[in-house]
């Protein structure tokens, strides 16, 4: 009974990233180049899922340019920049580095060593303060 269930489980999951019946690429390098473009763009509509992930009809028509540009022989460098023109840098999930979006990359940074070094003030004027409350108890109980 259970290998019953597992079989009609595993049956079931098989359609489950089938979005489009559109078959690989003949060349698998290109097939390569596809998969990975379309695991480095972000679906519009969905925000957080790359089109690959998704079954929108945004993510549909992105794979089915990828898919032609690919198979027109642009390189991955082209149908990345020509998706950025079209829709801006919001759609890669990598942004590519530049003046304008420096502090993504710097910013967590920046706000990491901020954070340890009020700590460390923090933690140090803890120290002194106990030092001192230390030394204090210390005098008194040396006064005759």
């Amino acid at each position: 009974m259970i290998r019953v269930l597992m079989a009609l489980l595993a049956m079931t999951s098989l359609g489950v990233h089938a979005f489009e019946g559109t078959p690989q690429l003949s060349d698998p390098v290109k097939q390569r180049r596809y998969e990975t473009l379309t695991h480095q763009l972000r679906c519009m509509q969905c925000q957080n899922e790359t089109v690959a992930d998704t079954p929108a009809k945004f993510a549909v028509d992105i794979r089915r340019q990828v898919r032609e540009m690919v198979e027109a022989g642009k390189s991955e460098t082209e149908v990345r920049q020509y998706m950025v023109e079209r829709y801006g840098e919001v759609i890669l999930f990598k942004p590519l580095w530049n003046a304008a979006n420096s502090w993504l990359w710097l910013g967590p940074g920046v706000f990491l060593l901020g954070g340890l070094y009020v700590a460390w003030r923090i933690l140090r004027r803890r120290g002194e303060l106990l030092a001192s409350d230390t030394s204090e108890v210390t005098d008194e109980a040396e006064r005759p």
